[in-house]
């Protein structure tokens, strides 16, 4: 497979950097970013030489240099003595540079999003399942309960950690707000008590509403759950067990 390489002449035409930004080569460096980010960009892609950007873009080679050194700093660039820089993508759970892990302008931390960074696995992962995609694309590629491999997988994965499972006892959600109603769904009844951390995910409150259910609080600490509080909690909001489901031996609070 050919490789792919950027010209200097295809990233000036997509760069609309204001030549008269101070430092230039941060906002340089931005723009590199910014079309990386979006996709413009793809990753693995070779980018030009910096002599023959800065002579693109009518900048000294210096000026090049300190922005493809920023991009390296931030993840956006790999290089190899000798043979160029690449496109990259920065490992997302210890990127300071990473927009979805920033505050709002306010200065409010995003509790609407309880979901943690992506595992540095991720591009890995994506490009095995790529590499699978035409074995589940003959069809709809959709089932209910998940794909049986997939379900064959995780049951595996329980049995050998001593909890013996078949996979028709596997359901795969689409992710955690899926699971949540599922679950709402066949244990609560109008009524009865919900335990929750405070604060927590609010789509989990939604949902939790949406069966009727009465929500109760617990606040937790930078050091996590109250025992005191949380034994409290469930005292004087009397959980039960739930009579949608006889066989289960789950407390309907949660």
């Amino acid at each position: 497979m050919s490789e792919r390489h950027l010209s200097a002449q295809q990233l000036g035409r997509l760069l609309d950097t204001d030549r008269s930004a101070r430092p230039f080569y941060r906002a340089l460096a931005q723009g590199v970013r910014g079309l990386v980010r979006d996709g413009s960009v793809p990753v693995r892609m070779r980018m030009p030489a910096e002599r023959h950007l800065a002579q693109e873009l009518g900048v000294s080679r210096t000026t090049v240099t300190a922005a493809y050194d920023l991009l390296r700093e931030q993840g956006y660039l790999d290089s190899r003595q000798g043979s160029g820089s690449w496109t990259a993508l920065p490992d997302p759970s210890v990127c300071a540079d990473n927009p979805w892990l920033s505050v709002d302008d306010d200065g409010l931390l995003q509790m609407h999003c309880a979901a943690p960074p992506a595992t540095t696995m991720l591009t890995e992962a994506v490009a095995g399942a790529m590499e699978d995609l035409p074995r589940y694309g003959m069809g709809t590629g959709y089932d209910p309960m998940g794909l049986p491999a997939l379900r064959e997988r995780i049951a595996a994965h329980y049995t050998a950690r001593g909890l013996a499972t078949r996979p028709e006892q596997i359901l795969v959600t689409t992710g955690s707000q899926h699971a949540l109603q599922l679950v709402m769904s066949l244990l609560l009844t109008p009524g009865d008590p919900v335990v929750v951390e405070s604060p927590t995910y609010p789509h989990a409150i939604d949902a939790a509403r949406h069966r009727g259910a009465r929500i109760v609080p617990v606040g937790i600490t930078a050091e996590g759950w109250q025992p005191d509080l949380m034994a409290g909690a469930m005292r004087q909001s009397a959980p039960g067990w739930p009579t949608s489901c006889p066989t289960s031996r789950t407390p309907r609070a949660r």
